[in-house]
Formats: structure tokens, sequence, C-alpha cells
């Protein structure tokens, strides 16, 4: 069922931010981070249904002006530990290798797509992740190409992680990408694996990266795609690609691309991806919105689910291949060599 604009606003106001400090997500409204525009239309309104660790309402609205759907408005910087709690996945070890057959699932997909977008990877190239969380990716990297120096960035390490990843020798660069210092020209591969939609100042974090990325250098970057067909078929904020309310900037190729050249990047392709991942959270919200927080037919659609992973994916490559757009995109973008 659709729900109007008039009811979304009405939504968002009648339900509190969760009482007490460790539930309290302080926000701040904003503008369109992709032209400045300051004039928007709401087009939905969801809440945390997966960590549950904030119950405020948050609307997600589209640009008047260039159609940018992003979060408004968004959590502040001192939000963190709310927006990322302790059991958040990528600090947890849901997704660690050897934990359980998803970990396993998952990081052999990350580094096979790795493998197709990274190319021909010489001696002593540097590679970035952003958003690197426990560091799986780096950690398989290491082991079959000790002779690469590897780099993560995060947020927040925590400690074990933080030993854990020092010692397979990889370097640690703790902090938003916003206001990290990293050198120019320096890097030969960077990858940005869910992570440019969490983005407070997606500009100002692209151009960095490509100040630090050498030229000719290459960028992997995968993000939710708003043009993904299955996001019509959960209008009312439960759009798993939505992720309130770590999910503040949201693009389809377009609107990507575009930010890219803005920050002096040469888009090489987009493609789409298989989402299983949404469709599970999209799942899990409406449950949500329909029999309750703590129904336990959300479980039904738990991470942990092989099958349901398997059968979406399965549909996902199956709409992608007759000419649909998912709900995971991929784009690779080159840094100019200068004349």
């Amino acid at each position: 069922m659709t729900i109007s604009r008039v009811q979304l606003k009405m939504q968002c106001d009648s339900k509190p931010v969760g009482q007490g400090s460790e539930r309290t997500l302080e926000t701040r409204p904003t503008t369109c981070s992709c032209c400045g525009f300051d004039t928007s239309r709401e087009i939905a309104c969801g809440r945390d249904y997966i960590y549950q660790a904030s119950d405020v309402y948050l609307s997600l609205v589209t640009c008047e002006r260039c159609e940018h759907i992003y979060l408004n408005p968004q959590p502040t910087i001192s939000s963190l530990p709310v927006m990322y709690p302790s059991n958040y996945g990528t600090f947890s070890s849901k997704f660690r290798s050897g934990y359980n057959l998803l970990a396993v699932i998952k990081n052999t997909v990350n580094f096979r797509r790795f493998k197709t977008v990274a190319g021909v990877l010489a001696k002593g190239m540097r590679i970035l992740d952003v958003g690197c969380g426990n560091g799986e990716l780096l950690r398989a990297l290491a082991t079959v190409r000790p002779d690469l120096e590897l780099y993560g960035l995060d947020w927040h390490f925590p400690a074990a992680t933080r030993e854990e990843l020092e010692a397979a020798g990889i370097h640690l660069v703790e902090g938003t990408l916003e206001d990290a210092a990293l050198p120019e020209n320096f890097f030969d591969r960077i990858l940005m694996y869910q992570l440019v939609e969490h983005l407070w100042e997606p500009r100002i974090g692209l151009a960095k990266l490509a100040t630090t990325l050498k030229p000719g250098g290459v960028i992997a970057i995968e993000t939710p795609d708003t043009d993904g067909y299955d996001r019509n078929l959960f209008l009312n904020g439960t759009w798993g690609g939505y992720y309130v309310p770590r999910h503040l900037n949201l693009y389809n190729f377009k609107r990507l691309a575009r930010l890219l050249k803005e920050a002096g990047f040469e888009v090489v392709h987009q493609k789409s991806l298989p989402a299983p991942v949404i469709w599970c959270y999209s799942l899990q919200a409406a449950l949500q919105e329909r029999f309750g927080p703590r129904t336990w037919t959300a479980r039904l659609f738990d991470l942990q689910n092989i099958v349901a992973l398997a059968g979406f994916t399965l549909l996902d490559m199956a709409a992608i291949g007759i000419g649909l757009k998912s709900s995971n995109q991929q784009t690779v973008a080159r840094k100019p060599v200068s004349d």
C-alpha cells in the first residue's frame, strides 16, 4: 500500500526518539549534497529496522532540482555510536570467514569482484579499502599477495580487530573519510564497497580520494541503486536500501556518475549486481511494520538464511539478464593521467 506524503509526515512526527542517552539520535536538517539546493519533497519514512538502536523515524527526500535522494534531517557525527552499535555487522564476527557459511560466501564474492576490477597488480602497489570494517577482504589479499601494501580506513576499529589487522601487516587509518589525512598521489587502487551512501559529505570525500589516488589509478564503488526494480515494492520506507539511519545519500547510475566526474574521475563502466541483502532487509522491515518490531516473522529473512539469500540472488540475476536494474550497483572509475 502506498502511503501519502501527509501520512508519512504524521508517522514521522508521531514516533519519538527512544529514551536514554544510548538511544538518542541527534539530527540536523540538511540540504542536497549534490547540488546544494534546499528544497525537497518527502518520498518515504523509516527507522532502524535492522539493529533497532533507535526508535526515531526519519524522512527520505528527493531534491526538487536534481532529484538526488537523501535522508533529511540527518544524524550528526555525535550519533555515530547509535548509528553503528557494538553489534554492527562489520564490527562483529558475523562476516568473518571461518565463523559461518554466510561469511565465507560474502568474502568469496567480494574477493572475486575485486580481482575483476583491480586488473594487473604489480609488486608493491598500494590498495586502500575505504570502510573496511573488520578488514576481511584486506586479510584475504594479504594472504595471497603479501607483496602489496594494504591500507584500511574506517571510523572505528575495535581493539581486537586492530590487533589482528596490524599483525597481518595492514595499515589502519581510523576516522571519517572527510577528516582523514591521506597523502596525495599515493594509492594505486581504492575500494569503496557499500560506503559512499554513509558519507555526510560525499563531494568532499570523493574529491579527497581523487587527490590520494595516483594518476591512472582505479576506484571501485558498490552502493545501493535507487532505480532498482524492487524499490517500487516497498514504497513506505521499508526498502532495504534506505537502511535508516545509516544511509545518508542514495544514488542511481546517473547521479553517481555525475558526482564522480565532478570529483575528478572518469567513469569506466557501471553495472547492476545482485542485491540479496537488500531484499532481506526490505522484508524484515515490511514485516516489522505489519506485525511490530519484535515479530518473529522478520527472523525468517535474517542474513543467516542462506536459502533466502540464494533465492534472491537468482531472482536478481534473472532480472538483470532481461535488462532490469537491481538495487545494487557497481561503478568503476579512473583518475585521468595528466598530459
